[in-house]
């Protein structure tokens, strides 16, 4: 019981922070003058080295708590059939 409470919490957390970090992905990638100021965006705010590359850690961190979560969802399942 315990490892599914702990699994639904790093699964919401892990879906909160995924779309956070694909969502300043999007806005330097899309609200950026220059090349240099999208790639120096990415540097200080977003620790990557682009914001193609800070979408793509966010989008593989959503699809991970989406995994979690239906591993969770077969647990809490499984428990409540016994």
């Amino acid at each position: 019981m315990f490892f599914t409470r702990a699994g639904h919490v790093i699964a919401w957390l892990l879906f909160g922070l995924g779309t956070i970090r694909c969502s300043l992905g999007f806005l330097g990638a899309f609200g950026a003058e220059s090349d240099e100021d999208m790639r120096a965006f990415a540097q200080y705010i977003l620790a990557a080295e682009t914001t193609g590359e800070a979408i793509n850690e966010g989008m593989i961190a959503i699809f991970a708590a989406v995994c979690l979560g239906v591993l969770v969802e077969i647990s809490r399942n499984l428990s409540q059939d016994k």
